[in-house]
């Protein structure tokens, strides 16, 4: 509780003791009377002395009272906890306005958007006042100020709050918290000017579990006013979509969904798969506050960047806009491989002969080799071979020129994928020269090196990763599978500072490393460490499947990658078939989003977006034939709505700097009702001290 007027309450402390003072002068003296018998007037005046001392002090009390309650009154005690930040309040101050205009403010409830409610909870604090400067930060993916910095002009801001509108972005709580800081820094009137932050947020427990008030000046007040609403609304959500597998035309898919289900009751949920006129459907349950995963196969009937979209079907939930997802594919029509060797093609029982019969196992009808597969070497490659490959294959490369080196680093970055079989000591060096070449977007869990003391014989896969390709397409037989390979050759391995375990698929019994995939910018690499014609995997019925999915795996590296988020600054390198800048266009997903810019680089072709559009897909055009596709899509933490523990910002106040929180359900301001019952009360007691003087009468 606080007072309007609380120098009231001491006066009325004070005044307490005029009654007792009055008490105290206009009590009964004794008055000494000539009576000869004095012990029946003894009697009476004993019982007029009990009647008086109890009507004495019944009126003390209310007299007492009356005053006390009065003061209380003038006084004016407010009802609730008076926020740090005061709209009306007066003198110097610098206000900024923080609303959160992310996703999860579409939120509607009882048919009133979170969005609204942040709205007039912000307009509150935009109100004049003598000596105020303020301003208004849109808080999304980047913070969007109304001006540079406070200003007195008030009435523009709320001009442009009430045209603001919630968007499909997420929340970036920190970078909305530095800008506020910024302006604030700038605070004028000196240091008895107040520094005032107003956040108006639903406070999701995604976006502000790590909020940090430390960029804020000292002595700032800060001013939480939540409009989340009492009870978490239950929201159903599509996260992730993407194609597993190799996509390519007329070959099948299998399209994936990743559904969130965030409210307090199972659900039973179906996903609608819509690719190139083609409907697909999968429906399963999902627990909880959980996730699961949804898929269905699809045939890859037309070729090229393919959009489709993902739809919940059947939900009535708060936020609707996270319930489509688009996605896009580049269905290629086959794969052609680039066979980087130096070894001949006549010569049979060869490691690059294996190695072709098993990417393509079958071969035309007069016994040639498939035109799927071609073989180049490394003084012959150039740029354009390399270009219209899918996969790059290296096998027994000898050293590799320092050019080539480059440009296969810069065409890995930009989606390109690399199977490298290594089993000469020369190939460490290659690897290795091909690491520094591609900087901080290779990064290799090891490090191979020649064998020293002699050949490495009768090794065995000691350590194999079942749960993925390419040894998932196994199964439970993985184990039956390759116990009885036996490896000859090949290079050892050290484990190298920051990699990635995962990345090593398989290992061998004397801890080197069999096979790795790592990630590469947009693309990949795979290191398939073994002598092939020195073991018995080419002799086994597993080298063709094995190889075969790890080429399809490799291959499938871009078409798994989910859509991008909206509002979020892109950045991305071309692959090589987009050519040069000249005679593209990129066609953004809504009229009113921007295109961005194409660069033309010394590695390739770049496209810069400051900020990715709404929902929907970019195409980047030559023509009427689409080079590229990305699909941009709403981040997954604005559909979950719970939100944060209030105690998690006291934590974070430090410095002099002040916290107050307030969510919908308490009271929008201190009620000024109190003092009208003090008054009826001080009114009460008057009452009541004339009832006891006529009732208690001498």
């Amino acid at each position: 509780m606080t007072f309007l007027h609380p120098w009231l309450l001491g006066l009325g402390m004070a005044a307490i003791g005029l009654p007792v003072l009055i008490h105290y002068l206009t009590r009964p003296r004794p008055v000494r009377l000539p009576i000869s018998t004095l012990r029946f007037i003894q009697e009476a005046v004993r019982q007029r002395r009990a009647v008086h001392r109890l009507r004495d002090l019944i009126i003390l009390g209310l007299r007492s009272l009356a005053i006390l309650l009065i003061a209380w009154a003038f006084a004016r005690p407010l009802i609730g906890e008076k926020p740090l930040v005061s709209p009306g309040q007066s003198g110097p101050a610098s206000r900024v306005v923080i609303v959160d205009a992310s996703q999860s403010l579409a939120a509607s409830v009882n048919g009133i958007q979170a969005f609204e409610r942040a709205r007039s909870a912000a307009a509150r604090y935009l109100g004049y006042a003598p000596g105020l400067r303020a301003n208004v930060i849109l808080a999304g993916a980047r913070p969007h100020a109304v001006f540079e910095g406070p200003s007195s002009n008030l009435a523009a801001l709320r001009e442009a709050l009430a045209q603001a509108r919630p968007r499909p972005e997420r929340l970036d709580a920190g970078a909305a918290l530095a800008a506020a800081a910024q302006m604030l820094v700038q605070t004028a009137g000196g240091e008895d000017a107040r520094r005032e932050l107003i956040i108006v947020s639903d406070f999701q427990h995604t976006n502000w579990g790590d909020v940090d008030f430390s960029a804020l000046p000292e002595k700032t007040r800060i001013q939480l006013e939540s409009v989340a609403p009492q009870e978490t609304p239950p929201n159903l959500a599509l996260l992730r979509v993407s194609g597993r597998g190799q996509a390519e035309q007329g070959g099948q898919i299998t399209l994936e969904a990743e559904v969130g289900n965030y409210s307090p009751t199972p659900r039973h949920v179906q996903v609608e798969f819509s690719l190139a006129g083609a409907v697909y459907r999968a429906e399963g349950d999902c627990p909880a506050y959980s996730r699961t995963i949804l898929s269905v196969p699809a045939v890859l009937r037309a070729g090229g960047w393919q959009a489709g979209e993902a739809r919940l079907i059947d939900v009535e939930d708060v936020l609707p806009g996270d319930d489509v997802r688009p996605f896009v594919l580049n269905v290629r029509p086959g794969a052609n491989y680039l066979l980087v060797t130096r070894e001949p093609a006549g010569a049979l029982a060869s490691s690059s002969y294996y190695l072709e019969r098993a990417l393509v196992p079958v071969r035309s009808r007069d016994g040639q080799a498939s035109e799927k597969v071609h073989r180049v070497s490394p003084d012959q490659l150039d740029r354009e071979m390399l270009t219209r490959a899918d996969l790059v294959v290296l096998d027994h490369p000898g050293k590799l020129p320092a050019e080539v080196v480059s440009l296969l680093a810069a065409l890995m970055v930009r989606g390109k994928s690399l199977l490298y079989v290594a089993a000469e000591p020369v190939d460490a060096s290659n690897l290795k020269v091909l690491a520094e070449a591609a900087g901080p977007m290779l990064k290799m869990p090891v490090e191979f090196q020649p064998a020293t003391g002699g050949v490495l014989r009768n090794l065995r896969l000691a350590e194999v990763r079942a749960d993925v390709p390419p040894f998932s397409l196994f199964g439970d037989g993985v184990s039956a599978a390759i116990s009885s390979l036996r490896f000859t050759g090949g290079l050892v391995s050290r484990w190298l500072d920051g990699g990635l375990a995962e990345e090593v698929l398989a290992g061998y019994s004397n801890q080197s490393a069999a096979l790795v995939v790592t990630a590469c910018g947009s693309g990949a690499l795979g290191v398939l460490n073994a002598d092939l014609p020195a073991s018995n995997l080419v002799r086994s019925p597993v080298f063709v499947p094995l190889v075969g999915e790890l080429a399809g795996r490799l291959l499938g590296q871009r078409e798994a990658a989910d859509a991008v988020y909206c509002g979020e600054p892109l950045v991305v390198d071309l692959p090589a078939e987009a050519g040069s800048s000249a005679g593209l266009r990129v066609m953004p997903p809504g009229p009113a989003d921007a295109p961005g810019e194409l660069v033309d680089e010394t590695g390739g072709l770049t496209w810069r977006v400051a900020s990715a559009g709404g929902p929907g897909v970019y195409r980047v055009n030559r023509g009427d034939t689409t080079c590229f596709a990305m699909a941009t899509a709403i981040a997954p933490q604005e559909s979950d709505l719970r939100t944060i523990d209030p105690a998690r910002f006291e934590l974070a106040a430090s410095g002099g700097r002040q916290v107050h929180y307030r969510g919908r359900a308490d009271d929008d301001e201190p009620r000024d009702t109190l003092w009208v019952w003090l008054a009826a009360g001080c009114a009460a007691c008057m009452l009541l001290e004339l009832i006891a003087l006529k009732a208690l009468k001498t």
